[in-house]
């Protein structure tokens, strides 16, 4: 999952990042990317020939990159193809989630079911969401594996 924001110009220009890209595309694994992210992906060559949406200021990178370019209609936009799901912008996040799920070969069913993705969060902040979304126990349970585990 290739996350959004002003942080791809940079990781656009790291190799070793471009490498990871280009070997889980290659392979065929599921790559997610929002707003600023497909950056990376035009940078690793994984585009060419494929339909993607982004923040619209990526737009001239990725038909450049020889993607076929989808505009979105809202910025809540989001477009699966193959392998590759984009999203315009963390407000697609809902359907974003539900096609890259998809795409590892799961299921969400029932109106009722819930994933959280955490990425890039400090243990304070995510204790915090846990806390909001999660009942006690569990937020306990999730504190304790993850202060051992990391």
């Amino acid at each position: 999952m290739i996350p959004g924001g002003r942080a791809p110009e940079y990781l656009a220009m790291n190799e070793s990042v471009l490498d990871c890209v280009r070997k889980f595309s290659d392979s065929g694994k599921p790559i997610a990317s929002v707003c600023h992210g497909q950056l990376i992906l035009a940078a690793a060559n994984s585009v060419k020939g494929r339909k993607c949406t982004a923040y619209p200021a990526v737009k001239p990178v990725l038909i450049d990159a020889g993607a076929h370019w989808v505009e979105p209609e809202t910025m809540k936009a989001c477009v699966a193809d193959g392998n590759i799901i984009t999203g315009a912008t963390y407000e697609g996040h809902p359907e974003f989630i539900q096609l890259f799920v998809r795409a590892l070969g799961g299921k969400i069913t029932g109106s009722d079911k819930k994933i959280l993705f955490l990425c890039g969060v400090s243990s304070n902040y995510l204790f915090l969401v846990l806390n909001f979304f999660l009942p006690l126990t569990e937020v306990m349970l999730m504190k304790h594996v993850l202060s051992h585990s990391c």
